[in-house]
């Protein structure tokens, strides 16, 4: 047990370190106006699929934005809710500005999202493509300073950070891990290295139109339920990055409002972005209880049971651990009180990849009233 909890406070410091010059490194986007004689086109691409009561303010949020030339795009992807007659209003508060097309059925071996995407870049005219989720909310600002920053960085793809709003303890306890994963594993230049460490966030994403194209678009990830994630590691397989900018400042998002959202919409997601593979799901829990559960549990054990041995690495990693999550939580402006919990945090997120491996196993894989089977 000793050698366990050693091992772990050595992971753990190198998990740290990482984690500390990643978010050092971390482009940091501030509010800035356009400022340029010239702007290129840029067009804003919402898929909405039952998105009734989220719509109206992600997309009012768009077409305010202080940026000279763009578009706004929405694709009703088949809701069933109200959605459209939310975008017939919006269509008429903004007929200069918004454009709403509707969907086509969704064809076999395609993810919703997916060919939602397609379709809004088949009818995109911009140079740029900014694609973006109907749940997100956006400063009038926020064109202007991405498109400023693009241009500055000369980048060709970028995935902006939200400030992920987390009302529900669930949300709380595992939203902040995905921050841990990204930043604190694996280090900057290892990702230069191997694209499949890279990612990419479908919440808020910009990319050159012909570097789009060149990538195959959404067409070349359809069946991926993982999709932003795929595309972001054939972006880096050609550029040799995705790069990633923390935007908080810009916009914001609410992902999922109750502890059923966010176990139905990780779970659809988990074990697909991990290739389908057990033995990479099996790892996945493993590591999570050795390196976040076992040492609380030992430190406890050790104080009730007079073992030293165990109590004092035990609860050496349990601070490694929290320092770990406060480090994302200073930066993304996450919830602060739920640092402590990061052990319940990790047996959520294990509970969450055994149920997408069982959802897998069973073709139960589903999202916005659509089911998938493994590819």
């Amino acid at each position: 047990m000793e050698l366990v909890l050693l091992t772990a406070i050595g992971v753990l410091c190198f998990f740290n370190l990482t984690c500390a010059l990643n978010l050092r490194r971390l482009p940091r986007l501030q509010p800035r106006a356009w400022e340029a004689p010239s702007a290129p086109k840029v067009s804003v691409l919402i898929p909405a699929r039952n998105e009734e009561q989220r719509i109206a303010p992600c997309v009012r949020s768009l077409c305010r934005q202080q940026y000279p030339n763009y578009e706004v795009l929405v694709l009703d992807d088949e809701s069933t809710d109200g959605t459209a007659a939310v975008l017939e209003q919006l269509q008429a508060e903004f007929p200069e500005r918004l454009r709403v097309i509707r969907g086509a059925p969704l064809p076999k071996g395609w993810v919703g999202k997916s060919w939602a995407c397609h379709q809004l870049a088949q009818q995109a005219q911009g140079e740029w493509l900014f694609f973006t989720d109907a749940d997100t909310v956006h400063t009038p600002l926020c064109l202007a300073s991405v498109m400023a920053a693009r241009e500055q960085y000369g980048w060709r793809f970028l995935t902006v950070i939200p400030d992920e709003e987390q009302g529900t303890l669930s949300e709380q306890l595992i939203i902040p891990l995905l921050a841990v994963f990204y930043f604190g594993y694996v280090p900057d230049r290892w990702r230069r290295l191997f694209p499949r460490f890279n990612a990419a966030g479908g919440q808020a994403l910009l990319i050159e139109g012909t570097l789009y194209w060149q990538l195959g678009g959404h067409a070349a990830v359809r069946s991926e339920l993982a999709e932003d994630l795929a595309l972001g590691q054939r972006a880096a397989a050609l550029l040799g990055s995705a790069p990633v900018a923390e935007g908080t400042q810009l916009l914001r998002c609410r992902m999922y409002t109750s502890a059923a959202e966010v176990i139905a919409g990780f779970s659809k997601n988990m074990y697909p972005a991990m290739g389908y593979r057990w033995w990479v799901l099996l790892g996945f829990v493993v590591h999570l209880l050795w390196l976040f559960v076992l040492p609380p549990a030992a430190a406890v054990a050790g104080l009730l049971s007079g073992q030293l041995l165990w109590s004092l690495p035990g609860g050496i990693a349990y601070g490694l651990a929290t320092v770990l999550r406060w480090q994302v939580t200073a930066v993304f402006r996450f919830p602060r009180t739920q640092i402590w919990l990061f052990p319940l945090s990790a047996l959520f997120a294990a509970f969450i990849g055994v149920n997408s491996f069982r959802w897998s196993l069973q073709g139960r894989l589903r999202w916005k009233g659509r089911t998938y089977s493994p590819a």
